[in-house]
């Protein structure tokens, strides 16, 4: 028996209903291992476990408590999609590094620099985020930062 908020065990794809905080861990553990899987080295897969992490900690925190999480593979790629049931993004919310003076705000900026696919999908209903890792992408540090 799971306790609510944990991740309930299922098949490659299968939604995990309801993830709190105390089931985060277990989530990244499934998107590592599913990432490592179809072929994502070991670098590669942790930065895109950490991209998945924020998603699912901002969903927790802004979205209302708790997300909905879907891992899916394919060979040679991942995609994970964390669905909220909050009030949706505000519109003025870009991922820019904030300065350093303010607290929090990186999360989107940093989800954009780990992974090579993301979208984001937002509404009064709930914000939906898919981010996707293959193999065959790498994410290189040469990447243009936007400080604005």
């Amino acid at each position: 028996m799971t306790s609510p908020g944990t991740p309930r065990p299922g098949a490659d794809g299968a939604t995990l209903h309801g993830v709190t905080a105390p089931g985060v861990v277990a989530v990244r553990h499934r998107v590592t291992d599913a990432a490592l899987g179809v072929g994502l080295a070991p670098e590669r897969a942790e930065q895109f476990t950490i991209a998945v992490n924020e998603v699912m900690i901002n969903a927790i925190q802004h979205g209302g408590g708790s997300a909905d999480v879907t891992v899916e593979t394919s060979p040679g790629a991942v995609v994970v999609t964390v669905r909220d049931h909050g009030a949706g993004i505000p519109g003025d919310l870009s991922p820019r590094l904030p300065s350093p003076q303010t607290l929090g705000g990186r999360g989107l900026w940093l989800v954009h620099h780990l992974c090579e696919n993301v979208t984001i999908d937002t509404s009064t209903a709930g914000t939906v985020v898919t981010l996707s890792a293959a193999v065959s992408h790498r994410v290189t540090s040469d990447r243009p930062i936007d400080t604005r």
